[in-house]
């Protein structure tokens, strides 16, 4: 019966079904409870499932029965070449290694109480496989052998290692590295740092109490009675850019305290939201809008109707406008200038709602400084260098008809009708048309009514524009010329300034349309709106669509005053959040959540390696079945479907992510203009909800391969950013883990790059991107061996960096470097303009300096040799073909900085790879990863600089 059992548990180990065959090796050791093979055999199947203390449990009885029969019954009779021995020790090893570094084995003792009786023979028996294990022997080349020395040498280390320290020691080891972990850059550096500023939101407005693509329909819609008592919401908008979002879920949030009776309740309800963006003039400007709106709820108080109509103006002006009258712009800067002064000393009004992440607030304080002086900017010489403005407005009656049907509800049918029959001949601000029509010659929106008489020769227009003659016209275009100011908030001190970014003397390039955002306003009011709007929010033109939208977030704040929480933070999401959570960017209230009820990315995931970092750094911060959203803009038109981005980025089907990635996709049928949602799942996942070894190690290798080798984009709007070096691959390894794959699979394959043995069938794809899902399916015609030796500097910066940190093991020989043998260096460059490149024609705005795709060629030189050769040929290197196969390289994806308008480069490396480079003369240039190109001439190593 016990080998009947134990041909069962084998057919199902040799098939992957390890839960089957460990029941079946379970019931072979309970039924003979002498042979040895059948708990050796439940161990190795117990060590395939990352089950490594039951494992090694299961090991001390298979060699307990293993030495009873021996007739001494000690196992120091058993033969050195003993093959179950030989197996039981070297799987011991294995197992303390990895059970030690996915963190449930510990080297440090919690007690120190004397051992039971049963952890006294355990330690005996350990003992006794150990003494087996380094017993000399002859040199044999088994390789069996081998493995159990060399499995053997790696523990001990580990162990005498930790023996050397406490366990406060190893947990500030362990906890300093995972820190290094998080801090290294996963992308590679853009040839230009400046971070350009997205002045306008181009998104519809949508609530995210609302379901994907923010319908109300949606099964995924939080608006339900299911949600009705939930206490605690938090959400995450990841490059919250205008925060409109964020605005239109605050309105609904309290709309369904009013619908579901919460009211009464709101002091036990908590509701954060988290905003996080790369740019600080971004998040600069939300809060200027939030203390606006702050003031707007004053005027309630005080009945200040001018005031109230000019705070309006001001938010309308600000969220849409590249002009605003002089008396918004005072507004701004005095709004911009209290809070500059009030936000360090915590007295500013909204700090009971606000809280400013305190490792962003230097930048932020910043921007607000600049804004609180009146720019010197010229209204006119701004519209010059935005003369092709009318390109984005829309033709006739695109806005306006929304405008009709949605901003006077109560408007009867026989009035449309009139209004129809003779479009244009009402007062302007019941015709959206007239405003069109108007911003088309006069290019400012109009004021509200009641101060329309500020502006004389607008007020005349206005008045008279069906039958405005030319004159009139010209005259309202001098007094915008001459009395309104540009927008302050549009300018920032880096990138407005950027030649690149901005235009001649400052002035940044605006290409937005208004009355997309007005309408979406109106859209959204419409929905929320209860009762007869205010006398000021009126009408049909774009200042009452913007009211009735912000009287409605001023009502919300109010209502959820002792309720809201907004978090501030400036950093990029995808590796900021962790950060945030971990402290690294400052003291955060520990009342604050480290899960979100949803999180949305709005496109940043089109600038950050798309599905596959979200599923890495995010998802496992949501809260269970919860949902991260985002959409695609910057390539829309290049995905067919939803299933066509995510396999791009990741790799992987639909059906896969769970097995790999251990997030679902929801919606990959849809379109790649819907919401893209990924959704929690409960991690870890049993192994046979998982995807194979072969399987993980198939997606591993096409995974690498893609990341060393990256295909040629598309010009803009497909350009497709591929921006991940090897860092971000690191963070796959680790989020593995999380998943719930064994260590020793993740630690065997990561081996394998560091022993430069990765043998696969897999390639990288090297046509124009995307990566089509066919690819899947394109493969050699046989397993070879790829070439990493290019990469190996690299390898041993992060592997020095992070190795305590990392959730498996590897095994690295002796000269490896150390953390303390990592340095960081630098060198000033002479770039190469692309512009003058002969393929520029070719490349055209792909020449781009904010693209994250420079690599740093080192190399040795020869007379064929040189950086360009070798940036053309990286999938040759990887092949090691013979033109390339005596090169000496090495390929750094990962930077400290770049900025090559001013040639200055930094990267961290290896003391020992730096000296080998110095006295073998070897050279440095930067390349373009995406074009395949040098874009710096090269530089000596040995002229570089150590800076630490």
């Amino acid at each position: 019966m016990a080998e009947i059992a134990n041909q069962e548990g084998n057919t199902y180990y040799k098939g992957g079904n390890y839960l089957q065959a460990q029941k079946c090796f379970q019931e072979a050791t309970k039924i003979n409870p002498h042979e040895p093979k059948y708990p050796s055999n439940l161990s190795a199947v117990q060590y395939e499932l990352g089950r490594y203390p039951a494992c090694i449990s299961t090991i001390a009885v298979a060699w307990t029965r293993l030495a009873s029969q021996n007739s001494m019954h000690k196992s120091s009779d058993l033969s050195e070449s003993d093959p179950l021995a030989i197996k039981l020790a070297t799987r011991l090893a294995k197992a303390k290694i990895n059970g030690v570094c996915n963190r449930t084995i510990s080297l440090h003792s919690k007690s120190a109480a004397p051992l039971t009786p049963n952890q006294t023979a355990s330690k005996t028996i350990e003992e006794d496989i150990e003494k087996f294990a380094v017993l000399e022997r002859a040199e044999s080349g088994d390789p069996k052998i081998k493995d159990m020395k060399s499995a053997w040498v790696q523990w001990r280390a580990l162990r005498d290692d930790c023996a050397l320290h406490t366990r406060k020691d190893c947990k500030t080891i362990i906890a300093n590295a995972e820190s290094r972990l998080r801090s290294i850059p996963i992308f590679k550096c853009p040839p230009d740092p400046t971070l350009e500023y997205f002045r306008f939101g181009h998104d519809q407005i949508q609530s995210f109490m609302n379901g994907i693509n923010g319908s109300a329909m949606d099964p995924y819609a939080l608006d339900s009675p299911q949600h009705s008592h939930q206490k605690s919401w938090s959400f995450l908008f990841g490059g919250s850019g205008d925060a409109r979002h964020v605005f239109a879920t605050v309105i609904h949030l309290a709309d369904m305290a009013n619908e579901f009776g919460l009211d009464e309740r709101l002091d036990l309800l908590t509701v954060h939201m988290t905003l996080m963006d790369i740019h600080p003039a971004t998040l600069a400007r939300v809060i200027v809008i939030l203390a606006i709106l702050h003031q707007i709820l004053q005027t309630r108080l005080s009945n200040d109707k001018i005031k109230r109509v000019e705070l309006h103006a001001t938010l309308f002006y600000l969220y849409t406008s590249m002009l605003m009258p002089e008396y918004c712009r005072q507004i701004v800067i005095d709004t911009a200038k209290k809070l500059a002064e009030e936000i360090p000393k915590g007295t500013y009004s909204l700090s009971k709602c606000l809280h400013v992440n305190e490792r962003s607030m230097d930048a932020i304080l910043e921007v607000l400084r600049y804004w609180s002086t009146p720019l010197p900017k010229s209204t006119k010489l701004f519209l010059q260098r935005n003369s092709d403005f009318r390109s984005l407005i829309p033709g006739p009656y695109a806005f306006t008809s929304e405008m009709n049907n949605l901003l006077d509800p109560v408007l009867s049918e026989s009035r449309k009708k009139h209004m129809n029959a003779r479009v244009g001949s009402l007062y302007a601000y019941s015709d959206p048309d007239a405003e069109l029509a108007i911003y088309k010659r006069v290019k400012v929106l109009l004021p509200p009514k009641s101060l329309l008489s500020r502006h004389p020769a607008l007020s005349n227009l206005v008045n008279s524009y069906k039958g405005a003659s030319d004159a009139l016209y010209a005259a309202a275009s001098r007094e915008v010329e001459q009395t309104w100011v540009p927008n302050p908030t549009l300018f920032d001190q880096v990138s407005t300034e950027h030649p690149d970014f901005g235009q001649e003397n400052g002035y940044p390039n605006v290409s937005t349309n208004p009355f997309d955002t007005l309408t979406s306003f109106s859209e959204f009011a419409s929905e929320f709106h209860k009762g007869k709007p205010p006398v000021s929010s009126s009408g049909k033109s774009g200042f009452a669509a913007t009211s009735r939208f912000f009287e409605l977030v001023a009502d919300a704040v109010w209502e959820l005053q002792n309720t809201l929480k907004i978090e501030m933070v400036l950093g990029d999401v995808i590796t900021g959040l962790p950060r945030l959570f971990s402290g690294e960017l400052g003291h955060r209230p520990k009342e604050f959540p480290t899960n979100y009820s949803r999180m949305f990315l709005s496109n940043v995931p089109d600038y950050t390696n798309g599905a596959l970092n979200t599923a890495v750094h995010l998802v496992q911060h949501l809260e269970p079945k919860a949902l991260i959203m985002s959409n695609c803009l910057l390539n829309t038109g290049s995905f067919p479907t939803i299933l066509d981005f995510c396999y791009s980025y990741t790799l992987l089907l639909p059906q896969d992510l769970p097995r790999i990635l251990g997030c679902e996709i929801i919606n990959p049928g849809r379109t790649a203009f819907d919401d893209i949602a990924l959704q929690q799942l409960s991690l870890p996942r049993s192994l046979d909800q998982l995807a194979s070894k072969k399987e993980l190690h198939n997606w591993l290798a096409h995974l690498l391969l893609c990341t060393l080798c990256n295909g040629i984009p598309r010009h803009p709007p497909a350009r497709i950013d591929l921006p991940n070096n090897l860092n971000a691959y690191l963070h796959v390894l680790v989020h593995l883990s999380r998943v719930g794959f064994p260590s020793h699979w993740i630690g065997d394959f990561l081996q394998s790059l560091v022993s430069n043995n990765l043998i696969t069938d897999l390639q990288p794809y090297l046509g124009r991107t995307p990566i089509p899902k066919s690819e899947i399916r394109n493969r050699k015609s046989s397993p070879r061996k790829v070439n990493l030796e290019a990469w190996q500097a690299e390898l041993q910066v992060m592997l020095a960096l992070t190795i305590p940190a990392l959730p498996f093991t590897v095994a690295l020989p002796p000269d490896y470097p150390q953390f303390s043998d990592i340095q960081t260096f630098k060198a000033t460059v002479r770039p190469i303009d692309l512009k003058k490149h002969r393929l520029a024609n070719q490349w055209a705005v792909l020449v781009s300096g904010f693209t994250k795709t420079i690599g740093l060629m080192f190399y040795k030189p020869t007379k064929d040799i040189d950086a360009d050769f070798l940036a053309q040929r990286i999938s040759a290197i990887i092949e090691g073909d013979r033109d390339v196969r005596d090169a000496q390289v090495q390929i750094l994806l990962s930077q400290e900085s770049v900025d090559l308008r001013k040639g200055e480069l930094s990267w961290k490396l290896s003391r020992a790879w730096n000296e080998k480079m110095k006295k073998e003369g070897w050279f440095l240039a930067a390349f373009r990863t995406d074009l395949r190109v040098a874009v710096s001439t090269p530089i000596a190593v040995s002229d570089c600089l150590e800076t630490s």
